[in-house]
């Protein structure tokens, strides 16, 4: 392993990480992430960690994320054992990453003070290159994100204040429906790479239960 800020040959290098420093590997970038980086838009080098060492690190650089953030409550953190249970991606400077639980892409972030701010739709290429296809959000600023890295709107789940995060304040999400937002799940679709987002897409279910076979008989391109 080399030094710190270094890698080997071999793209191997540690990454500090949530104040903890994980042995990580370089991911091979995608065609997308150039194309990106040709239009200008930031698009680093992303490194799968080891999530034996990396998962409390990880979770310490999301969770910081919520410090000061207005919309800290529409960020889910999940326990570190079950980062543990996932695999993890950053940037080199620890400050930009994602996870997948499965073929779902979960926990992207970007820090405001990482050397790579902007970087989002390179992490959301990488995501789809190591195996993403679907992930879930509430209807408010990131469903356009994710439908330009391809995703689209397979089903839509209606507000329920009974399963609202508990420091979710309506006032300060007021412009998305009232501050009572759909949780939209999108599917990837490569014929949708750079489209725009239709907030009305999606058929509209009462619960996930019912949103999985959905969601299953689009990845199996039934839907």
């Amino acid at each position: 392993m080399a030094g710190r800020g270094h890698s080997d040959g071999d793209g191997t290098r540690p990454v500090l990480i949530g104040g903890h420093q994980v042995a990580a590997r370089r991911i091979p970038r995608s065609s997308r992430a150039d194309e990106l980086r040709a239009r200008g838009v930031s698009s680093p080098d992303v490194y799968e960690l080891s999530a034996a060492e990396g998962a409390g690190g990880f979770r310490e650089a999301i969770s910081a994320l919520r410090e000061g953030n207005r919309y800290a409550s529409s960020v889910y953190v999940y326990d570190e054992a079950d980062y543990g249970q996932m695999r993890l991606y950053a940037t080199d400077d620890g400050k930009a990453g994602f996870a997948l639980k499965g073929d779902e892409i979960v926990s992207v972030f970007v820090h405001g003070d990482s050397k790579h701010r902007g970087a989002a739709p390179a992490l959301m290429a990488a995501a789809v290159e190591q195996g993403g296809r679907r992930l879930d959000c509430y209807d408010t600023v990131l469903p356009k994100l994710y439908a330009e890295a391809g995703f689209v709107p397979v089903a839509r789940i209606p507000w329920n204040d009974d399963y609202a995060p508990d420091d979710w304040d309506k006032a300060t999400y007021a412009r998305f429906n009232g501050g009572s937002p759909d949780v939209v799940l999108m599917g990837y679709d490569p014929a949708a790479v750079d489209g725009l987002y239709d907030p009305i897409a999606g058929e509209r279910v009462g619960d996930y239960d019912a949103a999985e076979p959905l969601m299953q008989a689009f990845l199996e391109g039934k839907l």
